[in-house]
């Protein structure tokens, strides 16, 4: 099990870093043809980085909005919640 977790916890710092180079080449590409001149690859880069760092923190808020997303309420969602505790009886897994 913790050999799971160590593998995805490197992929996925892999997918991050290869995630910060293509954002990075894309947007210093776009500053040099803008001619902005020694600091495209600091823009960049900042730009990368803000674009990783906000995707990885918020990426599940942003979804979550996007599909007008709520809490399932007991009384709203009775369906949902008969359906979750059939599976759990049927799983033997009890809260």
């Amino acid at each position: 099990m913790f050999e799971s977790i160590k593998k995805n916890k490197l992929e996925s710092g892999v997918i991050v870093c290869i995630f910060i180079i293509v954002i990075t080449l894309i947007v210093y590409y776009i500053c040099h043809a803008l001619n902005l001149g020694v600091f495209s690859i600091v823009i960049a880069l900042i730009i990368s980085i803000a674009s990783a760092w906000g995707s990885y923190y918020y990426s599940d808020k942003i979804v979550l909005s996007l599909n007008k997303a709520r809490p399932a309420t007991k009384e709203e969602d009775q369906k949902l919640v008969n359906i979750l505790d059939s599976l759990m009886v049927a799983s033997r897994t009890f809260i």
